[in-house]
């Protein structure tokens, strides 16, 4: 009795100090994603080493180390930090299989392969890797996770991996469906939100990854007033007020929203808060972005030029290129400067990739193409000061320009069917913006019924427009009659971002 008695009391104190050892680690890690959201990443990493050294048998420090790379190599694309993830992820797979042949129920080897195998086959999508390799190690991941979330329902982690990838697949556009048989499992926008909230409210070490997917996934239609993406990006920099990267996805968030001067005052807070690291240059990159994008949508296009060179300066291959450079020449030939307008025309690139922002590339390398040849006329910088206004949701001043534009005979001069859908289809969503519906009907009508030759791509997109404003106003059977008349049209500008906003807003 006495030996069971001290070798039960030696199994306790064993049990209370691994579970100690547990609980500093969880805590260490905490701290560690802490540093890595404010891109303290030296520090990040010597805290992750530092779990390795003192619990060589816990997957969880090899993985966050892995993470750390993973961050710096998605923005960046640097070939170095992406083939570093690459090794120490390879790593990661590698312990947890050596733990769960000595026990297949290690739920944390389990939790650690699987979110591996997800976070790789994301980071090869992103960098337009091998497609193979991307599908093959998504099916992995999602499949380890979906049976860890089955044996064990309160791993709530493990959410979040599931849910990033069922959203993410959600918006797959149509042309892309094949890459779902690849993987072998289909996309459900409110299942993945529905595991994301789970993963934010419950989670131990995902609960601010999650936020930032949520965030980034929350975004609706303009004209729906939700703001959810930006209540979470808020919380965000409330949580870590000094992480310059979360002031200037906020920055980012509330020029979607239209806060036009909100977006300028935290992007100038992102560059203030931006301190020496890996990131440093990425941070003024997305900062200028804003910024030049902001003071443009302001109509203040001799703010906005400086802004807008910085970025080009900075600018990745695989960056948003060509609207930038676009936006750009514009911001020049409004102040006068067409010769060096024309200089930025012609620097848009050709050799975009379709499969990630081609869409948005090849668009603006027509536009830019075009007005080389044709400098822009009154008509133009009319439609651009609406937009701009639209854009910043000065909805009245911008309805004060398309009433202008109606009223001084401009309709008569610049009567092509292709001016005519830029014009009514610009008015039309302004309509939309302000909640005039019955406006908005009668110029996406107008719309439909013409015959463009160059910006076919706006009929489709007013069928959309037909059919949100159908839907919100309890037309079911009209709204989805327009949602399937998007469907009749093929190989027009930008199909994949209106097939992701057709799923977006039929699973909100």
């Amino acid at each position: 009795m006495k030996i069971f008695s001290i070798s039960a009391l030696f199994f306790l104190m064993l049990v209370c100090s691994i579970a100690r050892a547990d609980a500093q680690a969880d805590t260490q890690i905490l701290e560690g994603l802490n540093l890595i959201y404010d891109l303290r990443f030296d520090e990040a990493e010597n805290v992750f080493l530092s779990i390795q050294k003192s619990n060589p048998a816990d997957i969880k420090g090899y993985f966050y180390e892995s993470l750390i790379y993973f961050y710096k190599a998605m923005p960046s694309r640097n070939e170095e930090m992406f083939n570093k993830y690459i090794d120490l992820s390879e790593k990661v797979i590698q312990k947890s299989e050596d733990l769960l042949d000595k026990n297949e129920n290690d739920y944390d080897a389990l939790y650690y392969k699987g979110l591996t195998h997800s976070y790789v086959s994301l980071l090869m999508l992103s960098l337009n890797k091998s497609l193979l390799k991307a599908a093959s190690n998504g099916n992995d991941g999602y499949r380890i996770l979906s049976s860890l979330i089955e044996r064990k329902p309160d791993y709530y982690d493990a959410y979040m991996g599931l849910g990033l990838y069922k959203v993410a697949l959600g918006f797959v556009p149509e042309k892309f469906k094949w890459l779902l048989s690849l993987i072998g499992f289909e996309g459900n926008i409110k299942d993945g939100v529905k595991y994301l909230n789970i993963s934010k409210d419950k989670g131990k070490f995902t609960r601010t990854d999650s936020k930032v997917f949520l965030s980034i996934f929350s975004l609706r239609e303009k004209e729906d007033n939700d703001k959810t993406a930006l209540k979470y990006s808020e919380e965000l920099i409330s949580e870590f007020p000094q992480s310059a990267v979360f002031r200037v996805f906020y920055s980012s968030i509330l020029l979607q929203y239209g806060f036009t001067q909100d977006a300028i005052d935290n992007a100038n807070t992102a560059l203030e808060l931006n301190k020496p690291s890996f990131f440093k240059e990425e941070i003024i990159k997305s900062s200028n972005a804003v910024l030049g994008t902001a003071y443009f949508r302001l109509n203040e296009y001799d703010k906005s030029i400086p802004y807008l060179e910085n970025y080009m300066k900075l600018v990745n291959y695989e960056d948003r290129y060509n609207v930038y450079l676009f936006t750009l020449a514009v911001a020049y030939e409004l102040t006068g400067s067409r010769s060096a307008a024309i200089d930025r025309y012609a620097g848009v690139r050709k050799d975009f990739i379709n499969e990630r922002d081609g869409e948005l590339d090849k668009f603006f390398y027509r536009y830019a193409r075009e007005k080389i040849k044709k400098p822009l006329n009154e008509f133009d910088k009319k439609l651009i000061t609406g937009m701009n206004l639209r854009e910043s949701f000065k909805l009245k001043e911008a309805l004060d320009i398309y009433d202008e534009i109606r009223n001084d005979g401009s309709l008569k001069i610049y009567n092509s069917d292709d001016d005519l859908i830029k014009y009514y289809f610009d008015a039309a969503l302004t309509y939309s913006y302000s909640g005039d519906y019955k406006k908005a009907e009668e110029f996406f009508k107008k719309c439909i019924q013409l015959k463009p030759e160059n910006e076919t791509w706006l009929v489709p997109h007013s069928f959309f427009e037909l059919g949100k404003i159908y839907s919100r106003t309890g037309r079911k059977a009209e709204s989805e009659e327009m949602f399937e008349r998007v469907h009749d049209y093929d190989d027009f500008d930008f199909e994949s971002f209106l097939d992701m906003r057709l799923a977006n807003f039929r699973n909100k």
